[in-house]
């Protein structure tokens, strides 16, 4: 066979092998390393947007709550919507409204950068009394409304408030008043009356001097009668209780009861340093930066269930920390280990209803924050006995 043959066999037998440059744009370099990255940043901006909201929510809350208790207005229920809060509740007189909206608008927190007002913005949705008939009083601005009053005793004065039909009629209450005046036990009286030009409905001259009578027996305390409903809630000696409760429920002439509380100041006081005792001996604990209960504070929480349901009146879960870390944070775990207490006391047989939670924050401080020891003091969980115009 011939060379030239042999080489013509082998071209039909491989196989032949074309490539063409396919033209067209080539996909730039990206760090594809970076993504997980940027998913990271991402989470973490979320997670610290959703915190930094949350905690400015409950600086603000926590902060409405603690003005509306110092400025005695305890009827207004607080909701919060970052740094907006809207009031609602039924206020005992206009004037009361008026100074629960003043009292959250100059609410003071404390911050990193010193004090400051949390609350921008205050919307009231207050309740207030409508025409039972058509006898309703008009008020000096216009508007209809039933009788009513609030007063208040605190630290030896008496005082006056609320929209009544005549001049008269304020002229005796206030006299009524100065009769109880003593130099041990009511010192002062003071008549805010506002007088609407009505007509006084039948009983509700008697409704208010029972408020006064029964008031002026008591240390501290207040008497109201709005939407014809007659609420009382008092602090008095433990042997004149019975007394003033008995006459406080005696049949109403007009109106319906409300809330009646009459706390006997000795049980009070017996009761208060009980829970403090057994607070300071075994300490409720917390997993750090955690509102989850540690399970070493089962033994304590039985014994503080057991002791509230000895106590009169209405308890409240205070909860406090040291002054580490931001103090909006801080208003907010307090709140939230409050509360989680106060779910495990319920859960343990206290009635919810005789249960408030309450965070205070870094603004009460038992001990000095320069010292872990004092730091240690300072985070703690405080049970108490709300009293009457709190």
């Amino acid at each position: 066979m011939s060379v030239d043959s042999s080489q013509s066999d082998l071209k039909k037998i491989l196989p032949v092998r074309r490539y063409r440059r396919a033209e067209g744009a080539i996909m730039p370099f990206f760090p594809y390393g970076l993504v997980p990255v940027a998913g990271l940043l991402a989470l973490l901006l979320f997670g610290w947007s959703v915190l930094a909201y949350t905690a400015i929510q409950g600086s603000a809350r926590a902060t409405s709550e603690r003005a509306l208790a110092d400025a005695g207005e305890s009827w207004a229920r607080v909701r919060a919507s970052g740094q907006w809060i809207t009031l609602e509740g039924t206020p005992p007189t206009p004037e009361a409204g008026q100074r629960a909206i003043t009292a959250v608008k100059q609410g003071v927190s404390s911050t990193w950068l010193g004090a400051a007002r949390p609350v921008t913005r205050v919307n009231a949705r207050f309740v207030t009394s409508a025409p039972a008939n058509a006898n309703s009083l008009t008020t000096t601005t216009g508007q209809s409304a039933d009788p009513e009053f609030l007063f208040r005793l605190t630290a030896g004065t008496l005082t006056l408030n609320g929209q009544i039909p005549t001049e008269a009629l304020k002229a005796d209450l206030g006299g009524r008043a100065d009769s109880h005046k003593s130099q041990d036990h009511l010192v002062d009286v003071i008549n805010r009356l506002n007088v609407t030009q009505g007509t006084t409905p039948y009983g509700f001259e008697a409704v208010a001097q029972r408020a006064i009578d029964t008031l002026s027996e008591c240390k501290s305390g207040t008497a109201s009668f709005t939407k014809l409903t007659f609420s009382f809630r008092c602090e008095a000696d433990d042997e004149k209780v019975e007394t003033i409760r008995a006459a406080v429920n005696a049949g109403l002439p007009l109106g319906v009861f409300g809330t009646v509380e009459i706390l006997p100041i000795q049980a009070i006081t017996s009761c208060e340093e009980e829970l403090s005792r057994l607070l300071e001996v075994a300490r409720i604990e917390f997993a750090p930066g955690s509102v989850v209960l540690n399970v070493a504070s089962g033994p304590v929480l039985d014994l503080a269930a057991r002791a509230a349901g000895d106590c009169p009146g209405t308890l409240r879960v205070e909860g406090h920390t040291d002054n580490t870390g931001n103090p909006a944070f801080n208003d907010q775990l307090s709140l939230r280990r409050a509360e989680a207490v106060r779910a495990a006391m319920i859960e343990r047989g206290v009635p919810s209803g005789r249960l408030v939670a309450a965070g205070y924050g870094q603004n009460n401080p038992v001990g000095d924050n320069n010292t872990e020891d004092g730091r240690a003091r300072n985070r703690r969980i405080e049970i108490r006995i709300v009293r009457p115009g709190e």
